[in-house]
């Protein structure tokens, strides 16, 4: 079904559209898929759970129930379910799925823990989203690192999750690009694989760029029929024109709903990064 690619700016919340105004807008929005591409390439479980939106927010509450000392499978299915992200059918098959990637691990009180190896791979996905962050208020930068701290890492993943989880209870902003690549498996990837090769250093389209299914669906371990699929409904909805064989470049009509999708990515990073630090600098300093 054909959806609307437009969206409307006044719609969005002011601080993405700041961030999407910023001179250094699109270095970071590069930096933010190559960063995310590369720890995917570089832990199979990252990649996995980047498979698609329903993964992501069922492995992110999971490590985020994880800090609050309260992960059971019953309050982790309906958890993700509430994002209106996933069914609650689906978010138990995704918790099944986790168990067996290792990311989850029975707990002695009879609930569960995420396992020490996702905790480690878990911070360094944030910490990889808050280098390109960084570049639009460096006073970011040296929370990266202290994440490496883990009251620093929960304090803040529970913004975060918190902030998403507000989000996610209200009206979508990008419905035609959730259908197109946030939903369909390895679509997200996809979506930082096409913004690195279809856009210069400064984040504009270029005339478009080869990329073969057959890499697209090696890289992301799904069918090269499933990327087909996926590429022609970005097409359908107005995202990505079919420029020649193998050969994409985005719809200039789609690009600014996707601008505004990776502004919301790094406003959100340098929002929850804003509040961890200053809820550590109004904590008294001992003598």
């Amino acid at each position: 079904m054909l959806q609307a690619a437009t969206t409307d700016p006044e719609a969005l919340p002011s601080h993405w559209i700041d961030v999407a105004g910023h001179p250094q807008f699109g270095a970071a929005t590069r930096r933010f898929a190559a960063n995310i591409l590369a720890v995917a390439d570089a832990d199979r479980t990252l990649a996995a759970v980047f498979k698609d939106a329903g993964h992501y927010v069922t492995a992110m509450s999971a490590a985020y129930l994880d800090t609050r000392g309260g992960l059971t499978l019953t309050l982790l299915r309906q958890i993700c379910a509430a994002t209106g992200l996933l069914t609650a059918n689906r978010a138990a098959a995704l918790i099944d799925f986790m168990q067996h990637i290792g990311v989850l691990a029975p707990a002695a009180d009879q609930g569960y823990r995420t396992t020490p190896a996702f905790q480690s791979a878990w911070c360094r996905h944030i910490q990889a989203a808050l280098e390109p962050a960084a570049m639009l208020d460096p006073a970011l930068a040296r929370l990266a690192e202290a994440l490496d701290d883990p009251a620093h890492y929960q304090h803040f993943l529970s913004v975060q999750a918190s902030r998403l989880y507000a989000l996610a209870s209200g009206p979508d902003p990008f419905p035609s690009l959730r259908a197109s690549f946030l939903h369909p498996l390895a679509g997200c990837a996809i979506l930082h694989t096409l913004a690195l090769a279809c856009t210069d250093d400064a984040f504009v389209p270029t005339d478009g760029a080869t990329v073969p299914l057959v890499e697209l669906a090696r890289r992301f371990g799904v069918s090269q029929p499933h990327v087909r699929r996926l590429l022609k409904r970005a097409e359908a909805n107005r995202f990505l024109l079919h420029v020649g064989p193998s050969r994409r470049a985005f719809h200039p009509e789609g690009f600014p709903t996707i601008r505004y999708h990776y502004a919301a990515h790094l406003s959100e990073m340098i929002e929850c990064g804003r509040l961890v630090l200053a809820a550590e600098e109004s904590v008294p300093k001992l003598a």
